[in-house]
């Protein structure tokens, strides 16, 4: 192997596939990333075998070859280079040392054998079941993965729900006391969707998804292996996941159909005012209290031994229907305004026992649902 590449790609490559790389792991070769160049291209993989990523960068080959390499030494090593050009080099023979040389720098990784390397699979000539922006993708995981649960109690809670009908793309999840739902229609140039399907996959694979997904440009979603993994493809990078077996529960039974009182609240105070509350709130099961009135919505908590606090939001808030009182998990109030990015949100509630709903106020390129179960008062 011997090439030419710049040192921001070289980067970008090595910190892309960095997020499926295991940084522990009984397997050594997992630990590494592998290289490989041919044509004009320098290609980088690398895997957990939980997920599965690949990364391509544009290079002058001068000579072919495959090494794996230790993914942290070379990836902390190609970001410290100066810009400019960086050459690449594998020494013939068994010890497979990797020279990688940039202005006034380089240094020699041992390598190891890359054909023992797992094997990731390519979509081949598979039809994608969707075709969309990548920045739409990215946008929509944001907005649910982080609903999910995080242990293996329930295996289906730790899944997003991937659901494809007719042009319709909707992506659900939740934790049994929250749910999430985010819905495309899949009409923006070079957008498309194939047959109807159902893909559960790991919210832990879908948030490392959109932290490599690029800006522009689109990304492609096919189900592999029959349909035990699924494949995202943009134009430089590919990466693959396990599915989670199971059947995710009926989400559309959950979202509310109607509501008797909606209070239209600035985001950003309400976000504001719900970490105020949690200072008291994490002494008492994270319990706030929100109180919606004629013209304003009150947020408080109360600890024991801790005191209580209490705010009032009437600035710019529009109220709607009977005054209503109801208590929420307050980093479920937290979290969700947190990804949103519309300066107000509608919350609507029916009664005291009843889930709230959660939405953004103004133009989106999705839906967005956000139900959130009660919560009883903190037994003495």
């Amino acid at each position: 192997m011997k090439l030419t590449c710049k040192q921001a790609d070289l980067a970008r490559g090595l910190n892309t596939v960095s997020h499926a790389v295991s940084t522990r792991s009984s397997m050594p070769l997992l630990t590494n990333v592998a290289v490989s160049a041919d044509g004009e291209s320098l290609r980088f993989s690398g895997t957990n075998l939980d997920i599965a990523i690949t990364c391509k960068i544009p290079a002058v080959i001068e000579e072919g070859g495959r090494t794996a390499i230790p993914a942290r030494q070379i990836t902390e090593f190609a970001n410290t280079l100066p810009t400019g050009d960086v050459k690449l080099s594998l020494a013939a023979g068994a010890d497979q040392g990797l020279k990688v040389a940039g202005q006034r720098a380089s240094a020699t990784f041992r390598g190891m054998d890359a054909s023992e390397f797992p094997a990731i699979p390519t979509a081949g000539d598979a039809e994608p079941l969707v075709t969309m922006q990548a920045k739409t993708l990215g946008e929509m995981i944001n907005h649910t993965a982080f609903a999910a649960a995080t242990d293996n109690a329930r295996p289906v809670f730790t899944g997003v729900l991937t659901r494809v009908r007719g042009d319709m793309l909707t992506l659900a999840a939740a934790d049994s006391f929250r749910l999430a739902v985010c819905a495309h229609t899949l009409r923006d140039e070079g957008e498309s969707a194939g047959s109807a399907t159902d893909l559960l996959i790991p919210a832990k694979a879908l948030i490392e998804l959109a932290k490599v997904l690029p800006e522009t440009g689109l990304v492609r979603v096919y189900a592999l292996a029959n349909d035990t993994r699924v494949l995202f493809a943009t134009e430089d990078v590919e990466m693959i996941s396990n599915l989670i077996a199971g059947k995710f529960p009926d989400f559309e039974a959950i979202l509310p159909k109607s509501s008797t009182t909606t209070a239209a609240i600035k985001r950003e105070d309400f976000a504001t005012a719900a970490k105020r509350a949690a200072i008291f709130a994490r002494d008492s099961a994270n319990v706030v209290r929100l109180k919606i009135i004629e013209n304003a919505a009150i947020i408080g908590a109360s600890a024991a031994e801790g005191g209580d606090t209490s705010t009032t939001l009437d600035e710019g808030v529009a109220i709607s229907g009977p005054e209503v009182e109801i208590m929420f998990n307050v980093k479920y109030l937290i979290d969700v305004l947190a990804v949103l990015p519309a300066e107000q949100v509608a919350l609507s509630l029916n009664t005291a026992r009843q889930p709230g709903l959660i939405r953004p106020e103004g133009e989106s390129s999705f839906e967005y649902n956000y139900v959130i179960m009660p919560m009883s008062p903190p037994s003495a």
